[in-house]
């Protein structure tokens, strides 16, 4: 299944069965390279950007677990998303990454590595902000909501509301080679602020209490053009 069947497929069903919305979309570049960083609850998370034509030229990590499903990995081929083996460092699968956005396309991945259990952030590895500094791209924020409840919703009968809300680009600084470490962990939890920022506060999770996610909240809340969370 190519690309465009897969969206037009994914889009139809979301469209059927749930109410998608994207708040801020604006703020992503239309073009060009860049890394989309966002909070995951559900395997429907990423999926989700199907139902927008804002940028077909995306692709995301799928774990190689997956590849026993034979329809699933179809569809993952037919897109163009990029295997990776997370119990190792799989330095083939990040270098197909790098080479997706040395083509100028979008770059799609969530910092916590896993789905959340618990629909709250948890604690990001560092593994964005090794891509980003290699790439020396932009890095959007995309904050979504409602999808860690959507079989709940489905099962009774309702559609159920997922929000995708984006933040601003940021170029992240470069990694400091004499402090690497606190150098990856700033920036890391700068890109997690950012998410966090987006989302209502029950979302927050290891980062409820960051200084930096209510610095942020009050800097949006400046520019009319933004939407962002009450509480």
């Amino acid at each position: 299944m190519n690309r465009d069947t897969a969206y037009k497929l994914f889009r139809t069903l979301f469209n059927a069965f749930t109410h998608v919305s994207f708040e801020n979309l604006h703020v992503v570049p239309k073009t060009g390279p860049l890394i989309l960083a966002v909070n995951h609850m559900s395997r429907i998370d990423f999926p989700l950007l199907t139902v927008t034509d804002h940028r077909m030229d995306w692709t995301a990590f799928v774990a190689d677990q997956y590849k026993r499903w034979r329809w699933f990995a179809k569809i993952a081929d037919g897109t163009g998303m990029i295997w990776i083996d997370r119990s190792k460092a799989d330095f083939a699968a990040i270098k197909k990454a790098l080479d997706w956005l040395k083509n100028g396309g979008m770059f799609v991945l969530s910092p916590e590595g896993t789905r959340s259990k618990t629909g709250q952030l948890q604690e990001a590895k560092e593994g964005i902000v090794m891509i980003a500094a290699k790439a020396g791209v932009p890095v959007c924020t995309g904050s979504i909501i409602g999808t860690e409840n959507y079989k709940h919703e489905l099962l009774r009968l309702r559609k159920p509301r997922l929000t995708l809300r984006f933040g601003p680009p940021v170029v992240l600084p470069k990694i400091d080679p004499e402090r690497r470490e606190e150098s990856l962990r700033e920036s890391t939890d700068e890109v997690m602020c950012r998410i966090a920022a987006m989302l209502p506060g029950k979302y927050r999770g290891f980062y409820k209490d960051y200084p930096r996610v209510q610095e942020l909240l009050s800097e949006w809340k400046q520019d009319p053009s933004l939407i962002v969370p009450e509480a």
